[in-house]
This record gives C-alpha cells, structure tokens and sequence, in this order.
C-alpha cells in the first residue's frame, strides 16, 4: 500500500450514503442462551451499518462472515433504520486500520424489516 492514498483509494466504494454521526444510535442482537449485546451504530444507511465492538466481547465468537443475524435498531431521534430487521454479517474489520482505536468494527447489510409474529 502506498503512504499517500490517490483520489481512487479515497473513492466511496458504498452503493448508499451513509450518516456518520448519529448520537445514541443503537442496535441489539440476542441469540439462544446467550445475553443481549448492545452496541454503538456508525456509519447507518437504509441498506447497512457499522456496529462498534470491544474486541473481547463474547459476540465476535458467536458471528462470522455471511451469518444472518436478527437486529433491533433503537434510534432516539427516529431516524431510519429503526426496529427488528433481518441482516447479514458483511466484514469483521480491526479498528486498529481506521478511525475507531481499539475496537472492532462488524459492518452489516440490512435485508428486511421483520414483523412481530417472526
């Protein structure tokens, strides 16, 4: 890798814009046996987010790439996504190599909102 990004490496490869300060965005995941993990959201859009995670959070041994996973977004401000959606798990990423030191950052795609009785 170069030490000086061109403008072509600095190119949005994302399909949607994304909102990258959003206060008090949540989301919470449960699985069987397990307690509710809840976690900081960045970089949000209708098709995606960020979940920001300890590195030695039990959560990361229960996920893997590709896994669909149940989400319950909590936005305080009401924005978008907000509520039970189903989504998957697209990249595990060391925040070590972007802007959030000393975490993890899980990026998934939101598929579907899911209705009460699923």
């Amino acid at each position: 890798m170069c030490p000086h990004p061109t403008p072509e490496d600095r190119r949005e490869k994302r399909q949607a814009a994304r909102v990258a300060e959003l206060r008090n965005h949540r989301a919470e995941i449960k699985f069987t046996g397990e307690p509710i993990y809840q976690f900081k959201v960045t970089d949000v859009s209708s098709q995606g987010a960020g979940l920001l995670i300890n590195p030695n959070s039990g959560f990361l041994k229960s996920i893997s790439v590709d896994q669909f996973i149940e989400v319950n977004f909590i936005s305080p401000q009401g924005a978008q996504p907000s509520g039970r959606y189903k989504a998957q798990i697209k990249h595990i990423t060391d925040g070590e190599k972007i802007r959030y030191k000393g975490l993890k950052l899980v990026g998934i795609k939101i598929l579907e909102p899911l209705t009460e009785l699923e």
